[in-house]
């Protein structure tokens, strides 16, 4: 069998050293790319079984930050196996590489032998979850689990075992079996407790389940591991950020070097200031990171238009007679990062962010002209943010069902993205334009609905997260608490994000506003007093230094650590 496999390295002779040791193996038809936007034109017409990506691409983008985005626009496969390459061995630049799962990372200078060893060993893995890889890439991941939990019940030769457990736990998580997946994780780590990717998948399914207390403490464990410190600091920044402590957040992103935040990072960041009215602060990072990455067109290019969004949220908040300034500005800046693109993904993005500054100018003309381009309902690829975005500028225009329609995309879009920054900001601009927009509380019933469904099935994990949103949209609405609490209890979560089954028993006993709501709400309480050490224990989760503690069961539009 032959596989299609691509080299992505801007070093011509290191390109070709690789190719000479991989053509005698005899089983790869090979392409060759000296960069990211040379990989993703070559992936519009074609796939590859494998990618060999060296870390340091030039001055562009990094591999990581393109793996990253070519798999969050569907560029690259589920099955499509990573090889990352470097001589970097700084412990910032391995803790990223590790962040995207590769299948085998080789640290220059490497040997033939070593290379060849890797590449086989990953061919073995593939050929044996050959069954499981197809039915990922073909969206079908229930038969995807049917199939890994069948190849785990077998005989699994000692050499692939770490390979199939981080695949199974994989798409246990993906599937919303966050118990299941955790305890793979767990396994893993009771053999070795410094396998990375096993740590981060634990953390990830302690944060889905919404244990927002034992997520912090063991992030807080990393903060001595150089591999990881960088990435346990942004994710803390999110955990404060959710539960609107702004300086906090604030506070962990500071640890970081300005010089390293990633683009989503450095965006959750700017939010931390605007939250805080600190705006002149805002757009010095987004200017610094600017300047940072001038020589890097792609980068460039990135915060360029992150600025941009910056000043078009400023816009939004003053009266229209006041906002001409910061438009102009907007616009100056969309013009540079769009200029010259042949990029479908950036042009759409920038015509749908210069359609919005038409339509807060009041020039509506404008707007439907950059609307009514061909490119412009090509949405498969198109970011949450962007389709965020062309959500607001149908809004202005009157388009409310196109408005709700992209507002949904933008939500299912953001649910997969595995970049945990990424994810927080984008929920909160959701949330603020459908407030905006005043689509809260209709908004509110789709996700309590949704909720429902959910915990028909008994997939209480995913039903907590609706519930959550639905009462955060709309909290004077009892029965959206009422329906988490129970949620909480049947799935023996004394705590949940920022509330303990304590908090909203004791909350919602002042607000219930039914005799029904009454009548249930006491059914639930002597649910919970009937395990009352394990339900009705106070639970916290502990700010970090300079700050005071806010309890997990303090009132979400109250926790302002620091404010």
């Amino acid at each position: 069998m032959s596989y299609r496999l691509a080299i992505v390295e801007d070093n011509a002779t290191a390109r070709s050293s690789i190719r000479s040791h991989l053509l005698p193996m005899g089983l790869f038809t090979i392409s060759s790319f000296s960069n990211g936007p040379e990989l993703k034109s070559a992936l519009k017409r074609q796939n590859f079984e494998l990618i060999i990506m060296d870390f340091h691409l030039g001055e562009g983008k990094n591999g990581v930050e393109w793996i990253h985005q070519l798999r969050q626009s569907q560029f690259i496969r589920p099955s499509t196996g990573i090889v990352f390459i470097t001589a970097d061995r700084l412990p910032q630049t391995i803790g990223q590489i590790i962040d995207t799962q590769p299948d085998l990372l080789l640290i220059k200078p490497y040997s033939i032998a070593s290379l060849t060893r890797g590449i086989e060993h990953y061919l073995t893995y593939r050929r044996f979850v050959s069954k499981v890889l197809h039915a990922l890439d073909n969206d079908n991941l229930k038969g995807a689990l049917s199939l890994v939990a069948t190849v785990s019940t077998r005989k699994i030769p000692p050499k692939l075992k770490n390979d199939v457990q981080k695949l199974h736990a994989r798409i246990l998580f993906q599937s919303g079996r966050i118990k299941e997946a955790k305890a793979i994780y767990e396994s893993v780590l009771v053999v070795s407790e410094k396998v990375l990717w096993a740590q981060w998948g634990k953390i990830k399914c302690e944060y889905l389940a919404g244990n927002w207390s034992d997520c912090k403490t063991a992030l807080t464990d990393l903060l001595n591991n150089g591999l990881a410190r960088d990435k346990a600091f942004e994710w803390l920044a999110c955990l404060s950020f959710e539960q609107q402590a702004w300086s906090q957040a604030e506070f962990y992103l500071d640890h970081i070097k300005t010089s390293e935040l990633s683009v989503p990072a450095t965006r959750l960041k700017s939010l931390t200031y605007q939250k805080q009215e600190k705006i002149i602060e805002g757009i010095d990072l987004l200017q610094k990171k600017r300047d940072y990455n001038r020589s890097a067109r792609d980068r460039f290019n990135d915060f360029t238009f992150e600025l941009a969004e910056f000043y078009l949220s400023i816009a939004e908040e003053q009266p229209h007679t006041n906002r001409a300034e910061s438009l102009q500005q907007s616009k100056k800046l969309i013009g540079i990062a769009g200029r010259n693109q042949g990029d479908h993904q950036q042009t759409q993005k920038k015509d749908y962010m210069l359609a919005y500054v038409a339509s807060l100018e009041g020039d509506y003309d404008k707007a439907q002209q950059y609307l009514s381009q061909d490119h412009m309902d090509a949405l498969l690829r198109t970011d949450a943010s962007t389709l965020i975005v062309a959500a607001k500028t149908h809004n202005v225009l009157g388009n409310t069902e196109k408005a709700k329609e992209l507002l949904a995309m933008a939500h299912e879009k953001n649910q997969f993205d595995d970049d945990m920054s990424a994810q927080t900001s984008n929920e909160s601009v959701l949330t603020t334009t459908e407030k905006a927009m005043g689509m809260q509380e209709e908004r509110a019933l789709e996700l309590n609905d949704t909720g429902m469904r959910m915990f028909i099935a008994k997939d209480y994990v995913r039903a907590m997260y609706y519930f959550y949103q639905a009462y955060q949209m709309s909290p004077h609405i009892h029965a959206f608490g009422l329906n988490l609490l129970q949620c909480m209890l049947e799935s023996r979560h004394p705590a949940y994000r920022t509330y303990t089954v304590a908090f909203l028993l004791q909350r919602l006993s002042h607000n219930a506003d039914s005799e029904s709501n009454h009548k249930r709400l006491r059914q639930l309480r002597l649910q919970a007093e009937k395990d009352s050490d394990y339900f009705l224990a106070k639970a916290t989760l502990d700010s970090g230094p300079g700050e005071s503690a806010p309890a997990v069961a303090s009132e979400p539009d109250s926790v302002q650590t620091g404010q």
